[in-house]
């Protein structure tokens, strides 16, 4: 049973491809299975989602930046220079752990359309563990890591002054 699921956790599977040194052409041929047009919807989805998530993570840590030093409330309200150390903690952490979510989001709403999800589960024929709930089970798992890098660099970036 354990290796059932492990053959079916694209984490897992992508660990053992990149130990190999497989993981590049594995990918490239996993890729060429989608063919529909659906899939455009995939990142026409994913950036709007990966922007928002990304300005939310970073007026998450401004707010909590302006709680730590409530001097800078007021004149100097304006998001510091991209040069600063705490600009850096805030502001990278949240472009990079915003992907998941975002991914996460996209592939949720696409998957309600019934003609997408079934064209999807057609091109995900054949391949194990590339699957809508294998997808989401490793996003939200990767996700969940980078958010809270993303949190805990934040905090840090906020308490710098």
């Amino acid at each position: 049973m354990a290796q059932k699921r492990d053959s079916q956790d694209q984490l897992a599977r992508s660990g053992r491809e990149l130990k190999s040194g497989k993981w590049l052409s594995n990918a490239q041929t996993r890729a060429r299975r989608r063919k529909t047009a659906w899939n455009l919807l995939l990142p026409l989805l994913a950036i709007p989602f990966w922007a928002a998530f990304t300005w939310l993570l970073v007026a998450g840590a401004w707010t909590a930046h302006l709680a730590f030093h409530p001097g800078l409330v007021g004149a100097a309200r304006q998001f510091p220079s991209l040069v600063t150390s705490v600009t850096a903690l805030m502001l990278f952490p949240s472009f990079v752990a915003a992907v998941c979510p975002a991914m996460v989001a996209s592939n949720f709403f696409v998957y309600l359309i019934p003609s997408a999800r079934r064209a999807m589960n057609n091109e995900d024929h054949g391949f194990r563990g590339v699957d809508y709930a294998s997808s989401q089970r490793a996003l939200i798992k990767v996700g969940t890591y980078a958010l809270a890098a993303a949190v805990v660099l934040g905090l840090i970036g906020a308490l710098l002054r």
